[in-house]
Parts: C-alpha cells; sequence; structure tokens
C-alpha cells in the first residue's frame, strides 16, 4: 500500500473514531471535554500518518460530520472551537526551532479560545455572575495549568502512538 493511499485510510478512519467519541459526548455530557479533547487524538494520529494536510482533513470532516451527526452539543462546540484543531497547532509550535516560540503559539491558541469562551458566557449570562470580572485572572491561571497539564498529556499520547504502533507497523 502506498503512503499516500495508507495516510487517507487512517485519516477515514480517524474521523470515524474522532466522530464516535463526539457521540459518546453527548450521551456523558458531563464528560463532554473528555470526549472533545479524546476525538483531537485521532487528529494527531492523522497528522502524524499523513502530515498537516491530513490532519486537517481530519479535523474538517469529523467537524462536519459531529455537525450533521451529533448536532451542536457542548462536546460539538469544544471540538470546533479549540480541541480539535489543537493537534495541527501544536504540531505547528513543536516545528518551530526554539522551544518558547513554540509555547507561546499554544499559549496564544488556548487564551484566544478561553477568552473567546468566557467573553460568550458573560454575554449569555448578561453579566448576572457576581465577581466575574475579579475572577478572570484565577480562571485563566487554572485553564494555564491545566492546559499545560492537557499538552503534556497529549504528548505522552503521541510518544506512545510513535514508539508502540507507528514503529512497528509494516511501511
Amino acid at each position: 500500500m502506498n503512503s499516500r493511499t495508507r495516510a487517507l485510510s487512517f485519516t477515514a478512519l480517524s474521523v470515524a473514531g474522532a466522530v464516535v467519541m463526539l457521540y459518546m459526548g453527548t450521551l456523558f455530557t458531563p464528560m463532554a471535554l473528555t470526549f472533545a479533547a479524546l476525538a483531537a487524538i485521532f487528529v494527531a494520529v492523522s497528522v502524524i500518518e499523513g502530515g498537516l494536510k491530513y490532519g486537517l482533513f481530519c479535523f474538517v470532516a469529523t467537524a462536519i460530520l459531529g455537525l450533521v451527526l451529533v448536532a451542536l452539543q457542548p462536546v460539538v462546540i469544544l471540538y470546533l472551537t479549540f480541541l480539535g484543531a489543537y493537534p495541527i497547532i501544536k504540531s505547528i509550535a513543536e516545528r518551530q526551532k526554539l522551544q518558547i516560540v513554540g509555547w507561546i503559539i499554544k499559549y496564544a491558541a488556548f487564551f484566544l479560545a478561553l477568552t473567546l469562551y468566557l467573553t460568550i458566557l458573560e454575554a449569555l449570562l448578561l453579566g448576572a455572575v457576581p465577581f466575574m470580572d475579579e475572577a478572570w485572572p484565577l480562571i485563566y491561571l487554572g485553564g494555564a495549568v491545566v492546559f499545560f497539564i492537557y499538552d503534556v498529556g497529549m504528548s505522552k499520547l503521541i510518544g506512545f502512538y510513535l514508539a508502540r504502533i507507528y514503529k512497528y507497523r509494516n511501511s
């Protein structure tokens, strides 16, 4: 099997797996964030197997199928706005020569998404949450810590995939 066929096959399977994770997020709503993050792992597999082009294809195809099959559920919104695209952002960031530049790219994307979430949340609640303005720095700080843990976890899962699956599959 040539490399483009293999990459497309992995991407198609990744889209299917990611859509299943998004659907599972609707069944277990309190775990929507977890299932959106799990769906993002399939995008990472597509990036590994085929590069950024196949990763982007996986993200877009999963987003479209998620919207059609799962509807506009919280898990799909989380996937669409940040988590689904994060493996692509991570790949671009980690290709930078200076590691600090990579971290700046990752955190800029995260803080942009977090600001979007908080702005929409505040607009929807019409400022009904008391002390929201005072809570923003704590939310950003806590979010930065959780994001760091997520990034390290994603790196460990990618490392596991590279060491246990990618390394031993037939070329």
